[in-house]
């Protein structure tokens, strides 16, 4: 019996030893109480019907704390926020938390609180550098103090648009029946973030995935961050076999035509309206404008702007051009919201306006024709959708009239948008306000574009600044005017 117990004995020992030499791993698993933060934004709110009525809200959302003492979450109802507070563990204290960095065009947001004592127990989280192509997930959520955990399924990987801009890039859709959500409730996979909700709507989610977000975060790291790219280009597929054969290219199943070069104002860059395009950054691009990637398998060729890339750097492209290929070089543009005619996002401005003799003008903007719903009239659909070819950098709309005895006979006018005033074209309310200086014949003469039904208007110029006045008193307006970050005022 004792020679049989000693060895084992022996082994017991090594065993034992193995072990205490061996480091501690503790045990890896998500903790959403430590990571997941509610956030409340109480931001300005404004009216684009009634630009000079300024209101306020607030928004509840969620985040996630990062590295480095930083809190992600995503840019979506962080416009016009003047106070922003965190709450942790469902505790009822508040925590004030500053803006450290956003950016609209890849809604991408980091916060900062500085009081030392809210960091006390918190957990970083990973971002995943990849994303799994099946599966479940699991979103979590900070609602009424407590932590809500729904599971998630996925259904795809695909390129799609950012919800706060017209960039594209990765998106993953699940589906959940948690409620209500798209407030950047947070996805994880057992203990990395797989992204951030950005939408949702019948059980169905839109993910900001991690790995973009990795990507963006690390280039705003470095010296002279970049901006996010976009391919300022359309195209129409390849797949008409007389289309193609009608320019003498080769290659059977590839390649999209270009069809419009520079439509937000952007780029013109090296593409020509008619190339083929078949090559981008290397990968082979199919006449359903599809590349085939190597993480996640057959995506849209218009997230290759922003899969590795930024505004600044150039990607190769190859294109069929006057019977021969072509390589060139595209030098990717910076998303720019002001840089189109009509821009789609007016993000932490009040709206712009200028009010003389009660006629009220405004920049034409995609604010503003949302808040117009079906009112827009089918005109200004057009400008939105095929805004003016040639230099007009901007449009201005008189959006309605305020009635008085000065504007007698144009109380009915409104949405149309303006060509001219007193002779001078008119791309801005600084352009309305210099014109009106410059009466022609003791008269204002405002003329629009030739599609409105009003065509033009004729206002006494010597009467107008009391007219103004009167009016601005009459409907309680504050202040004549708002033009923006160079207004006196603001």
């Amino acid at each position: 019996m004792t020679q049989y117990f000693y060895p084992l004995f022996i082994g017991l020992l090594f065993f034992s030893a193995s072990l205490s030499a061996a480091p501690l791993i503790p045990a890896k698993s998500f903790d959403a109480k430590a990571s997941v933060v509610e956030i409340e934004v109480t931001q300005a709110t404004y009216s684009y019907k009634i630009p000079w009525i300024v209101g306020n809200t607030q928004t509840r959302k969620n985040g996630i704390i990062l590295s480095g003492k930083r809190i992600l979450t995503t840019a979506d109802g962080l416009s016009g926020q003047y106070l922003c507070r965190i709450r942790k563990g469902g505790q009822s204290r508040h925590f004030t938390a500053q803006l450290l960095w956003i950016d609209y065009h890849t809604n991408i947001a980091l916060l900062e609180v500085e009081d030392p004592s809210f960091w006390n127990d918190m957990r970083p989280v990973k971002l995943a550098s990849k994303l799994p192509l099946r599966g479940d997930l699991q979103i979590y959520r900070w609602r009424s103090g407590r932590i809500e955990s729904r599971a998630a399924e996925i259904i795809r990987l695909y390129i799609g648009s950012s919800k706060t801009s017209y960039i594209r890039h990765l998106s993953l859709a699940v589906s959940s029946e948690i409620s209500a959500a798209g407030w950047a409730e947070v996805v994880i996979d057992k203990n990395r973030l797989i992204g951030l909700t950005s939408s949702g709507s019948d059980n169905r989610l839109t993910i900001l995935p991690a790995p973009f977000i990795k990507n963006v975060l690390a280039a705003r790291e470095g010296p002279n961050p970049p901006g996010a790219a976009f391919f300022d280009f359309d195209w129409m597929d390849g797949k008409n076999p007389a289309l193609v054969r009608s320019k003498g290219f080769p290659k059977l199943g590839e390649g999209v035509v270009i069809t419009e070069i520079g439509k937000r104002g952007l780029s013109k860059n090296t593409l020509r309206t008619g190339d083929i395009l078949y090559e981008i950054d290397g990968f082979s691009i199919d006449n359903d404008g599809k590349y085939i990637d190597p993480d996640y398998g057959r995506l849209s060729m218009n997230g290759l702007a922003t899969r590795s890339h930024f505004a600044g750097q150039s990607v190769t492209m190859k294109v069929w051009r006057d019977g021969t290929e072509t390589s060139i070089d595209y030098k990717l543009p910076q998303a720019d919201f002001e840089k189109s005619v009509i821009p789609e996002q007016c993000f932490d401005r009040a709206p712009e306006y200028l009010i003389t003799g009660g006629l009220v003008f405004q920049p034409l903007t995609g604010p503003l024709m949302r808040s117009l719903g079906q009112e827009t009239s089918l005109l200004l659909d057009y400008y939105e959708e095929a805004p003016p070819i040639g230099d007009r950098g901007g449009l201005i709309v008189l959006s309605m009239v305020l009635p008085d005895d000065y504007n007698r006979g144009y109380e009915s006018a409104r949405l149309l948008v303006v060509d001219q005033i007193n002779e001078q074209k008119i791309e801005s309310l600084e352009e309305v306000e210099a014109a009106l200086q410059n009466p022609i014949d003791g008269y204002h003469r405002i003329l629009f574009m030739p599609d409105e039904a009003l065509v033009h208007m004729v206002l006494d110029a010597d009467e107008l600044e009391a007219a103004t006045q009167r009016i601005l008193e009459r409907y309680r307006i504050p202040k004549p005017s708002f033009l923006g970050e160079t207004d006196a005022a603001n």
